[in-house]
């Protein structure tokens, strides 16, 4: 393994020591806030790509479209946070499905990442293929146009606009 590799693994281990993981509990679930969260989506949400590359590579592959009890996947919690880099690596490596799959209260990555004022997120999520949830409603019937709105985010609201979006801002 070269020395670039090495150093690599050693940098994940001991981020993942440092959020509170065992060594030898590096695949499995830990408790926080409340939340059981596997090692991976905590660094999706944290946006740490090299520790989601690594734990993908040993062992988590499988965690990269398992939902939560909420149903939220790994894909929601970087649009949610923002992290375009780990969206884009999740897509590649089998979250593809993922990028419209709505969570038990009906919040899509495009919903999310617009409510949390992401543009370039929402702008990759349309691009890659969720167009039509630009206007999906989520359970209780809030748009991405009200909830980007509601947050003050200007320029998803305007882009929300642009791209098909126009509609919602009388509804």
């Amino acid at each position: 393994m070269e020395l670039q590799s090495v150093r690599a693994l050693e940098a994940a281990k001991a981020w993942l020591v440092q959020q509170g993981f065992a060594e030898g509990d590096a695949l499995t679930r830990l408790r926080i806030d409340g939340n059981l969260k596997s090692p991976l989506e905590h660094a999706c949400e944290q946006g740490n790509l090299d520790v989601c590359r690594w734990l993908h590579a040993n062992g988590a592959s499988a965690d990269v479209t398992r939902a939560d009890n909420d149903g939220r996947t790994p894909m929601s919690i970087a649009c949610q946070e923002g992290h375009l880099s780990v969206c884009q690596w999740l897509f590649e490596v089998g979250a593809s499905a993922d990028i419209t799959r709505a969570d038990n209260d009906g919040y899509t990555p495009m919903w999310i990442a617009c409510h949390n004022g992401h543009l370039s997120v929402c702008q990759w999520v349309f691009e890659v293929g969720a167009p039509a949830d630009i206007t999906s409603a989520n359970n209780n019937g809030t748009t991405p146009m009200l909830a980007a709105c509601r947050n003050g985010h200007l320029l998803v609201c305007q882009w929300l606009f642009k791209v098909g979006a126009s509609a919602d801002i009388t509804r």
